[in-house]
């Protein structure tokens, strides 16, 4: 199935695109929509005329001419796996934006390094090395802070995530009111500190600072 695809403003003035044959140009943004995502694909030229060129009176000989093209000027490259070979877009990880978890669809190109793993989460405010946060805290908070926060959501979100639940906060209670006040607070024009202001907002409601108290009597006030 094709995918939609990002096209960079700049591609048209890239130096091995201007020196490529308009139909090789046109192939290489089509193996963009076909190819997995990691920007490879099966070397099936009589595939990849069917994708592409559904309309055209070319043949598989001159797709593969056309492919042979943008190899030569380092655009794509071919690597074999077990007896089927294979095109990798060569600096498809500058061009489209694709999570390092994507799934492969085909093998790796091995000329490409392997992305390294991400650190374990960490706080060193709380010393929460290794604090597991749950799929649910992260998708509430995420889609909380994405809905209502000002501006592109903080990067640091998982060392806070793990400061909150080291610290005893309940998510719907505590943490998840917090953020709703925190952002109405600077949606009326008052300074934001990041997610140090939803901290401190914990500090002074939060039951789990408090020791103690009825959840009634601790509703936020908007």
């Amino acid at each position: 199935m094709a995918r939609d695809r990002t096209l960079p403003s700049d591609f048209w003035t890239w130096e091995a695109v201007i020196d490529c044959s308009m139909t090789a140009r046109l192939l290489f943004l089509g193996l963009w929509n076909f190819a997995d995502d990691h920007g490879v694909q099966p070397l099936r030229p009589r595939t990849i005329r069917l994708q592409i060129f559904p309309g055209d009176a070319i043949d598989e000989n001159a797709v593969r001419a056309l492919i042979d093209e943008l190899v030569a000027r380092g655009l794509v490259r071919i690597f074999t796996v077990e007896g089927q070979d294979y095109l990798s877009v060569v600096h498809w990880e500058q061009v489209q934006r694709v999570s390092r978890r994507a799934r492969h669809r085909y093998p790796a190109d091995p000329a490409k390094p392997v992305p390294a793993e991400p650190p374990p989460v960490a706080s060193s405010a709380t010393g929460a090395d290794g604090v597991r946060v749950s799929s649910r805290w992260r998708k509430a908070i995420r889609h909380r802070l994405h809905k209502s926060w000002p501006g592109r959501p903080p990067a640091d979100i998982e060392r806070w995530m793990a400061r909150w639940l080291v610290e005893g906060h309940e998510l719907q209670r505590d943490v998840l009111p917090a953020i709703d006040a925190v952002c109405q607070a600077a949606a009326a024009g008052q300074p934001l500190a990041g997610l140090q202001a939803v901290s401190d907002y914990l500090a002074t409601h939060s039951l789990a600072r408090r020791g103690t108290g009825d959840v009634e009597a601790e509703r936020i006030s908007h």
